[in-house]
């Protein structure tokens, strides 16, 4: 978790007080208040597991398939208009990056930009790329996919740039949570995904908001090579409710994800390993190499609104976006 010094003192305040349980069980790791799996008759569980498994990709791994409970099916029924959504739009030729406003991070070379895609495209994507397996369930067809070695985020190669006189270098609580690097290297990698993007014919490109309140919502940009990603992403962070919203889209801050990539030179650059999640506040952006873990695209927004919301006086909350 991202935490500015401001954060870090509104957290210990909140948590004085002894008021909060749920905050104390957030701050000290302790999950005994949360049953997420209620088996009583009033409080039916919302996944069961079924007892078959599917093939992934070819391989020995298996996928294992939850159903969910009517309760669950009900409320999907009165959530029929999500699939309706629709603004995508799919941005063909050379000028396609300039259209998108990707000429500005360095990426010209891809001639089809898919935005803001629907959840139907999005699985049709996801599909023909063959980026994963559909698993059969009671509630329709799911998308499942392989993330390799990392089931989870990997905390020890996230890094936060520390520019030198900078408001994030005063202002963020470095230690082992919020580890620095410098400019010099970010360049290098930032170079590095630029460069990796300028050698692909296309890309996904998300552009939505983090946080309900007009007054602190951040305008947020997500470049993938991965269908499943932008997925990913489309269901975690708002959407744009008309199209016109992204005419002229000025994103607040960027996350270029070169998954299939690593860092071969990270021994070079002091960081943890080939992996890289690599933060820079004053420039805006963020590269992630070498973890296809979906949760590093939200857990990095989610951790700049750690940081950036204190210092506007409003102490934050993760929950969803």
């Amino acid at each position: 978790m991202l935490l500015s010094t401001t954060a870090r003192s509104m957290l210990r305040r909140a948590v004085s007080t002894g008021k909060s349980t749920a905050l104390k069980a957030l701050v000290t790791g302790s999950s005994s208040s949360f049953r997420p799996f209620m088996t009583n008759s009033k409080h039916q569980p919302y996944y069961t597991t079924a007892a078959t498994s599917q093939p992934l990709f070819g391989s020995n791994t298996t996928v294992q398939t939850r159903f969910k409970s009517s309760k669950v099916a009900a409320l999907e029924t009165a959530q029929e208009g999500r699939d309706a959504y629709q603004i995508s739009e799919t941005l063909q030729g050379t000028d396609a990056c300039l259209r998108a406003g990707l000429d500005r991070l360095g990426i010209t070379n891809p001639s089809t930009l898919y935005r803001n895609l629907s959840y139907p495209e999005l699985y049709e994507h996801e599909k023909q790329n063959q980026e994963g397996a559909v698993a059969k369930a009671e509630y329709g067809d799911t998308f499942a996919v392989d993330t390799g070695k990392y089931t989870g985020r990997s905390p020890k190669d996230r890094f936060i740039v520390m520019n030198p006189g900078s408001e994030t270098a005063e202002n963020i609580d470095w230690n082992d949570i919020n580890q620095p690097t410098t400019p010099e290297v970010y360049k290098e990698l930032y170079d590095k995904a630029v460069a990796h993007f300028n050698t692909l014919d296309k890309a996904y490109v998300f552009d939505g908001y983090c946080g309900t309140s007009l007054d602190t919502r951040r305008k947020i940009r997500f470049v993938h090579e991965m269908s499943w990603q932008q997925h990913f992403v489309t269901n975690m962070f708002i959407r744009p409710e008309d199209s016109s919203e992204l005419q002229d889209f000025d994103p607040d801050f960027t996350v270029i994800n070169c998954c299939s990539q690593v860092d071969e030179e990270w021994k070079k650059h002091n960081l943890n390993s080939e992996t890289a999640v690599v933060f820079n506040v004053e420039e805006k952006t963020a590269v992630i190499f070498g973890t296809w873990y979906g949760g590093e695209n939200k857990k990095g927004i989610f951790s700049l609104m750690n940081y950036w919301l204190p210092m506007k006086g409003h102490f934050p909350m993760h929950c969803s976006a």
